[in-house]
This record gives C-alpha cells, sequence and structure tokens, in this order.
C-alpha cells in the first residue's frame, strides 16, 4: 500500500519526507513489539476493545460503500468487509470462544497465503522465487504457532498477531525510506515498484540518448484496453466465474481464450506485446511454460495500434481511461521498454506489460495536489488503495492476466479520479435512498 501511495505522489514529496517515514517505522515496529510481548504471559494490557471498536467502524464504513464498487471490487469489499465485522464482533463479545476462534481465523488465513506463496513459487520460478519460498514456510509456520495453545495462550492471538502484523509492516517502512533517500536526480519512484530487469535499464539509463519529451504534451486520455476471456471467446464460454476472469475461458468447441490487455495514449503510444509464434500450451508442458525462466523467452511482436489490433482481431470488451497522468514518464518507460521484444508468458507478457506501463504513467500524479498530508492520509484508508495491493501482491507471486490487469485499474482509477462524494455522504445518500424506498 506504502509503494503505491508514494508512487502517486513522486519522488520530490518522497525524498523530502523520507525521515518522516522512517520515525513512523521505527515508531510502530517498537509499538508492534511491545504489543506482542504484552500478550506472551496471556494477561494484555493492550486496549483491544478500543481496536475491536476501530475494526467494527472500518468494517461497516467498507461495507455500505461496497455497493458502489466496480465489477470484482464489489466481491472483494463485501468480503473484507464481512470478515473484519465478523473479526471484531469476536473481539469485542470477548467470550471464552472468541479467542479460539480468532485463533482459528487468523491461523487459516496464514496457512492459505503460505501454501499459495509456496506453490507459486515453486511453480512459476519468477525472480527472488527463493526468498519467497521462506516467506511462505515462515507464514505457515506463524499459522501454526496460532492453531497451537502452546507457548502462546489464545488470550494472546490477536495481540500477537496485531503485534506481529505491525513489526513487519513498520520494518517495511523503513526499509522503502531508506530506499527511496537512495534514489539519484533524474530517476523516478517507479523504480521501486518495477521488476530488476526495468529498473537496472531505467537505473542506467536516466533519459532515452536523442529523445528530447521535454516539449511534449499529451492531452487525450490514457486508455487500458482489456480482452477478457469470456469476451473474446469465439462461442459462449463455459461458465466457471473466478477462472474465466482472471486464467483463461473455455467455450463449447473446447477452445480456450486468455484474453489480452493493451494500453493506449494517442497518438504516438500503444503498448500491446504479442509472442511472435503460438506458444505450446498442451497439459504435458504446461507446468514448465508457466515457469518465468530464461529458457521459457521467446520472440515478441509490439502492434502498431489499437485500430489495426481490433481489425484484425475484436474490439476490446473493457476500457479504463486515465484523464490525470505523467505522459512523459509513460513515453521514457515506452522507448526503454520497446528496445526488447521478449516474450515470457508469466513473467513479461501482455498484462506484465501494461500494468508496468500504468505505473510508469503515474507516476508522481497526485503531486501538484494542495494539502498533500491530507491527501494521503485519505488516500491511506481508501479501501481502492488496499485492494490495489492485493491484486499487485497476488500478480507478483503468480503472473499477471487481463483480469488482474483490469481490477488492478479500476481501483488505481478510482484512486486518481475519486468520487466527488466522500464515504460519508454516499452512507447518507444510500441511507436516504433506503427510506425513500420504503416510503
Amino acid at each position: 500500500m506504502i509503494q503505491i501511495a508514494l508512487l502517486l505522489f513522486g519522488l520530490d514529496f518522497v525524498r523530502s519526507r523520507a525521515k518522516y517515514l522512517v520515525i513512523i517505522g521505527v515508531i510502530w515496529s517498537v509499538l508492534g513489539i511491545g504489543i506482542f510481548i504484552d500478550g506472551l504471559d496471556g494477561v494484555a494490557y493492550f486496549p483491544l476493545h478500543v481496536f475491536g471498536i476501530l475494526l467494527l467502524l472500518e468494517s461497516l464504513v467498507t461495507l455500505s460503500i461496497a455497493s458502489s464498487g466496480v465489477g470484482a471490487q464489489k466481491v472483494v469489499l463485501y468480503f473484507k468487509g464481512g470478515v473484519f465485522c465478523f473479526v471484531a464482533i469476536l473481539i469485542l463479545s470477548n467470550r471464552s470462544y472468541s479467542d479460539l476462534l480468532l485463533a482459528i481465523i487468523f491461523g487459516f488465513a496464514y496457512f492459505v497465503i503460505g501454501l499459495f506463496v509456496i506453490s507459486s513459487a515453486w511453480i512459476v520460478r519468477f525472480p527472488h522465487w527463493k526468498s519467497a519460498l521462506l516467506s511462505g514456510f515462515s507464514q505457515i509456520l506463524f499459522a501454526v504457532l496460532m492453531f497451537s495453545p502452546y507457548p502462546i495462550y489464545y488470550k494472546a492471538t490477536v495481540s500477537v498477531f496485531l503485534g506481529t502484523l505491525m513489526f513487519f509492516s513498520g520494518v517495511n517502512t523503513v526499509k522503502l525510506a531508506r530506499r527511496v533517500s537512495r534514489l539519484r536526480e533524474g530517476t523516478s519512484v517507479f523504480e521501486l515498484l518495477a521488476p530488476a530487469d526495468i529498473a537496472d535499464v531505467f537505473g542506467k539509463t536516466p533519459t532515452q540518448p536523442g529523445a528530447d519529451i521535454s516539449g511534449l504534451e499529451f492531452r487525450e486520455p490514457l486508455i487500458v484496453h482489456i480482452w477478457t476471456p469470456e469476451g473474446s471467446a469465439d462461442t459462449s464460454p463455459i461458465p466457471r466465474p473466478v477462472i474465466n476472469r482472471y486464467i483463461a475461458a473455455v467455450d463449447s468447441q473446447g477452445v480456450i481464450s486468455t484474453g489480452h490487455a493493451a494500453l493506449e495514449l494517442p497518438p504516438s503510444i500503444y503498448i500491446s506485446l504479442y509472442p511472435a509464434a503460438d506458444i505450446d500450451r498442451s497439459p504435458s508442458e504446461f507446468l514448465n511454460t508457466l515457469r518465468a525462466t530464461r529458457d521459457n523467452d521467446v520472440p515478441g511482436v509490439f502492434q502498431p495500434d489499437y485500430v489495426t489490433e481490433a481489425a484484425n482481431w475484436c474490439e476490446s470488451d473493457r476500457k479504463i481511461q486515465f484523464h490525470q497522468y505523467n505522459g512523459r514518464a509513460l513515453l521514457r518507460f515506452w522507448n526503454l521498454y520497446r528496445c526488447s521484444k521478449t516474450y515470457n508468458l508469466t513473467y513479461r507478457n501482455c498484462s506484465s506489460s501494461v500494468a508496468y506501463a500504468l505505473e510508469a504513467s503515474l507516476d508522481g500524479v497526485l503531486s501538484k495536489r494542495r494539502k498533500k498530508w491530507l491527501c494521503t492520509l485519505r488516500m491511506l484508508v481508501m479501501p481502492e488503495l488496499w485492494i490495489a495491493a492485493q491484486l499487485r501482491k497476488r500478480a507478483l507471486s503468480m503472473a499477471w492476466t487481463p483480469g488482474l490487469v483490469m481490477d488492478y485499474a479500476r481501483a488505481l482509477q478510482s484512486i486518481v479520479h475519486p468520487e466527488s462524494r466522500g464515504w460519508f455522504q454516499r452512507i447518507v445518500a444510500k441511507w436516504r435512498l433506503v427510506q425513500k424506498a420504503k416510503k
């Protein structure tokens, strides 16, 4: 979450506040250690009821605005709000079985996440997959610690969980602030989010030789085009909601459609990467094809423009527009990215190209807003920021797909172009509509 927030506010804002991030991260980590130790003896002095009240309020706000979400955002918001509400009620009820239920919920969540991280790291073999593998085993170990009544009592479940979460989030904030402070002039916050190969190119080549972009103006809206697996299928696909949205759709004739993603900034930028030749997707080679290793790199080709691609295939069925963006940063990214036409099914595909191009185009897009501290705090509590962070984390663990890019772009669009009404006004408006319907 912090990384995306810093990206949107840009390098100047972030570097001038890096020391504050370090201070906040250290204080947050120390508080986490204190809360963790406080619960070890089974007698907690930390006001859990206050935390439960805050969590309940946050869940009610999330549930109240969930209906205004678009696509998968609505489902995610309802799920998040429902789980948080249930956890808050358990904390506030303070029954004898509440701590056991909370231990089961937290332990099961970390066990599932750990298994997902381990399996995805082992199958995909993305860069730094060994570190991810270690992280997955650590999460499973933490889940076992939650399940077990020893050496930590069930009564300390919330304190241990919250303290651990605060400690690692504070440590990550300090690491991020230190990385930001080491960024050179002429670079961007995007380098902190970009994969290693793109970040290295940016670091070695601050500006594209012979390219003068200082006088360029960008007036047209930036468009993220999505061909969903269901929408691009030739015939009606077999109904499989989650798989069809995020992985692939199979029609009645057995034809597989994986969808596609592209990014357009008229008149000169169009990013749409294809493999030059069809990739073997047979079941026997499926697992090997998923690996993000160099031996799976194949030649790729960039489509010339949207008109040509739509004429040769079909119109995109989802279009997400951005009217605020950093056109120069996007052009710089495109000048560097298109130097290589390598295609990799999981690590460098059409969807990852669009995701990273979109992030480059949003570098510092909120830097000109007034009251930046207030704007930052407001953004940190936006459900869309949490959704964007979770989507990005899952995509980096496996692979970017058109469905993930679509939801990620929609979440970022909600942050960059927020509703004129705040969440309180939306709750009041919804309550009035309900009262009006009753009459």
